[in-house]
């Protein structure tokens, strides 16, 4: 997947998510690049972990646990996640 202008994620990338983040969304919140997950997604520290491990055996790849605290919305686990995916030569 490549990355989107000024160092968004790509409109996949944002897809992926999103369908990703359906199973976990129990508010309904509409989904955008800037929806936070605490905040407008309620996600607690064991959703966080579930979606992560979703993530994770989707693209065949580890999250690195420290970059968690860093990530407040979709834009940034899709710019994290691009990013991880590079350094992985995909």
């Amino acid at each position: 997947m490549s990355a989107g202008s000024a160092g968004e994620p790509s409109p996949e990338t944002f897809a992926v998510l999103s369908d990703l983040i359906g199973q976990f969304n129990k508010t309904g919140v509409a989904l955008t690049p800037t929806t936070r997950f605490a905040e407008d997604l309620n996600f607690d520290s064991l959703v966080v972990m579930e979606f992560v491990a979703a993530v994770e055996d989707r693209f065949d790849i580890s999250m690195p646990l420290n970059i968690l605290p860093d990530i407040a919305t979709i834009d940034d686990f899709g710019r994290a996640l691009e990013k991880l995916l590079a350094e992985d030569g995909r």
